[in-house]
């Protein structure tokens, strides 16, 4: 007994070829960072944890010294540093978007300049059907005309008996 078609797989030689998996079209969830906000919350990271094993305990702020106990230093070193990879995560995001917004742009103007050739190239068949009616007043160079001009128009072409 044989196997069925699907079973089987394609016959030889109608393979097509394998497609590579797609990016996601979302950026990935958190932390979604890029190259550069992956530096600075690396750097961020490293400076926090400079400070926590530096034995700080004043914070030197408009050329006071505010004495702090250690244990305050801690929280303040932790919420410095998600402070970090949050800025990271927005300066990260931003720039994912402007680099959206700058593929749909050249997208569009990819569009509008195959609308631009699209429209030339009627403008040049119509130069050329009009030249071949002022060259050649036959009824056929005519009647091609006629048609032409009707499709850009909108309307129905008139029905040629036997003409092409």
């Amino acid at each position: 007994m044989s196997p069925p078609p699907s079973a089987a797989g394609p016959p030889p030689g109608s393979e097509e070829p394998s497609v590579p998996p797609e990016l996601p079209a979302t950026p990935p969830s958190w932390p979604a960072l890029d190259r550069l906000g992956l530096t600075q919350a690396i750097g961020g990271l490293a400076l926090g944890l400079i400070a926590l094993f530096s034995s700080y305990d004043d914070l030197s702020f408009a050329g006071r010294n505010i004495a702090i106990p250690q244990q305050w230093g801690i929280p303040l070193i932790a919420a410095s540093v998600a402070t970090v990879f949050v800025d990271a995560q927005l300066a990260s995001g931003s720039r994912l978007r402007a680099a959206d917004e700058a593929a749909r742009e050249r997208e569009r103007a990819a569009e509008a300049a195959e609308r631009q050739g699209q429209a030339t190239a009627r403008q040049d068949r119509c130069a050329l059907l009009s030249a071949r009616v002022l060259l050649d007043p036959s009824d056929s160079n005519r009647a091609r005309l006629q048609a032409f001009l009707s499709l850009i128009a909108g309307e129905r072409p008139p029905e040629q008996g036997g003409v092409g």
